[in-house]
C-alpha cells in the first residue's frame, strides 16, 4: 500500500529533472505536450496491467508527467498573470489538481479502475490536441530569450491595447540582470540562491511532514484505525471535497493577505487538529484491547447498562476523528500544501526559474516520498496517537519559521 502511494511520487523526480532542462529550452507550452507522452503510457499500462508489479510501473509513468506538467504548469502560471492576481494564479493551479482527482475518484464509485484509466487516457489527448495549442507562450520567457516582439504582441493580448508592455518587458529584463541573469545551472551556486534553496528545503520537509502526503493518501486508512464507521465511498469523496473548498478559499485570500498569513493560518489549526485527534485516539474507549482484560465476576444487569453507557459515549464522540480530519485536510489546502511550490516559482529570477523550481520540487518529491514510505513505520513506533502529535509538533514548529524566514511576495514584481 506504501508503494502504490510512493510510486508516483518518486516517478516524479526524473520527470522534474527533465522538466528543469525542457522549459528552459524548449520553453513552458512545447514542454506541456511533451510531458503528456509517460503520462498516457503510464495509464495505459495501468489500464492493462495484469499483476500488481506493471500497476507500480504504471504509477511511475504518470509520475514522470506529473513531475514535468506540475514544474511547467507552475512556472506558466506564475509569468501569465500580472503581479495582482499572480497568488490566485498559481493557486487555481491546485484547485484544478484536486477537482481532477475528486471528478476521478467520482467515476471509480461507478466504473472500474482499469475504465478510469481509460477515460484518462482520453483525457490526456484531448490535453495535447485540442488545449495546450490554444495557450500562448509565457511572455516572460520570450523576453529574457530576447524574443521581445513575440513577448510584446502576447502581452498586448494578456493585458489589453492600453497597457504599458513596453515598460513591463523592460522591467523584466531589469529584475533578471539584478538577479544575476545567466541561465546556466551553475548560477544557482550564488550565495542568494543557495539561501533560497535551504529555505524552500525547510518548507517542503514542514509541508511534509505535518502530515499534508500521508494524510492526503492514507485518509481512509487513518479513519478506520480511528474507529469511524463510515461507507468508504462516502468517506472518500468527503475527503475530496474538504481540500477543493480550501483551495478555493486559498485563491480568494492569498492576494489579500498574503503568503505567509495563509502559511500561518494553514498550521495553527492543523496543529490543534492533530493534537485533538491523537488525544482521541490514545484515550478514546476503542483503543483498549479487552481481549487482554481478565473477566469480571458482576451482575449481568450492570454490564448491561454498563455496556449501553460506554456505547452511548463512543456514539456521542465518534465523529471526533472525522472532524479533526476534515480540519486539517481543510486547513492544509489554505497553505501549506500548495504555496511552497508558489513560492518557489516566485523566489528565482526567470533565467534560472525552471532549474531552482526543479531542485526546489525534487527536494519537495523526496520528503514526500520519505512521509509517505515512514507512514507506516513511524505508526508502529510511536503508535497512532504519536503519529499525530508528530505531525502537530512540525506544524507548530513551521508558524515560527515561517514569520521568521520565509519572504513576503505577494504584489511584489519577480523576474
Amino acid at each position: 500500500m506504501d508503494m502504490m502511494g510512493s510510486a508516483l511520487v518518486i516517478g516524479s523526480i526524473p520527470g522534474l529533472l527533465m522538466a528543469g532542462w525542457l522549459i528552459g529550452k524548449i520553453g513552458r507550452r512545447c514542454s506541456l505536450v511533451v510531458a503528456v507522452v509517460p503520462g498516457m503510457l503510464g495509464w495505459l499500462t495501468i489500464a492493462l496491467a495484469p499483476d500488481p508489479t506493471l500497476l507500480i510501473v504504471g504509477r511511475f509513468l504518470d509520475g514522470i508527467t506529473a513531475g514535468m506538467v506540475s514544474l511547467a504548469v507552475i512556472t506558466y502560471a506564475t509569468e501569465i498573470p500580472d503581479t495582482r492576481h499572480r497568488g490566485s494564479f498559481g493557486t487555481i493551479v491546485c484547485l484544478m489538481f484536486l477537482f481532477g482527482a475528486g471528478v476521478c475518484v467520482c467515476l471509480g464509485i461507478s466504473l472500474t479502475w482499469y475504465q478510469v484509466a481509460f477515460v484518462n487516457v482520453g483525457v490526456l489527448l484531448v490535453y495535447m490536441i485540442a488545449i495546450v495549442p490554444c495557450l500562448p507562450e509565457s511572455p516572460t520567457f520570450l523576453a529574457v530569450t530576447n524574443q521581445t516582439k513575440e513577448a510584446r504582441d502576447v502581452l498586448l493580448r494578456l493585458r489589453g491595447a492600453d497597457a504599458d508592455v513596453d515598460g513591463e518587458i523592460q522591467l523584466l529584463k531589469n529584475l533578471n540582470q539584478i538577479n544575476g541573469g545567466s541561465s546556466r545551472w551553475g548560477a544557482l551556486l550564488n550565495c542568494e540562491n543557495m539561501k533560497r534553496i535551504l529555505l524552500m528545503s525547510v518548507l517542503f520537509f514542514i509541508q511534509n511532514f505535518s502530515g499534508t502526503s500521508a494524510v492526503r493518501v492514507n485518509a481512509t486508512r487513518i479513519l478506520e484505525t480511528s474507529g469511524v464507521e463510515l461507507d468508504k465511498d462516502t468517506s472518500t469523496i468527503l475527503l475530496f471535497t474538504v481540500p477543493i473548498f480550501g483551495a478555493f478559499v486559498l485563491t480568494l485570500l492569498v492576494d489579500r493577505l498574503g503568503r505567509r498569513v495563509c502559511l500561518v493560518a494553514s498550521l495553527i489549526p492543523m496543529m490543534l487538529a492533530y493534537c485533538v485527534l491523537g488525544f482521541y485516539i490514545k484515550f478514546s474507549h476503542h483503543s483498549i484491547n479487552f481481549a487482554t482484560l481478565d473477566p469480571l465476576d458482576i451482575n449481568l444487569t450492570n454490564y448491561t447498562q454498563d455496556t449501553q453507557l460506554t456505547n452511548s459515549l463512543d456514539n456521542k464522540w465518534s465523529m471526533v476523528p472525522l472532524a479533526c480530519l476534515v480540519v486539517s485536510i481543510f486547513a492544509m489546502n489554505i497553505g501549506i500544501e500548495s504555496l511552497p511550490y508558489h513560492l518557489a516559482s516566485e523566489l528565482f529570477p526567470t533565467t534560472i526559474r525552471s532549474q531552482a523550481m526543479c531542485v526546489c520540487t525534487v527536494i519537495g518529491s523526496v520528503t514526500s516520498s520519505a512521509a509517505l514510505q515512514l507512514y507506516s513505520p513511524m505508526q508502529n513506533l510511536l503508535g497512532p496517537a504519536g503519529l499525530y502529535w508528530t505531525y502537530g509538533a512540525v506544524s507548530a514548529l513551521g508558524v515560527p519559521f515561517t514569520l521568521l524566514f520565509v519572504p513576503e511576495t505577494a504584489r511584489q514584481a519577480v523576474g
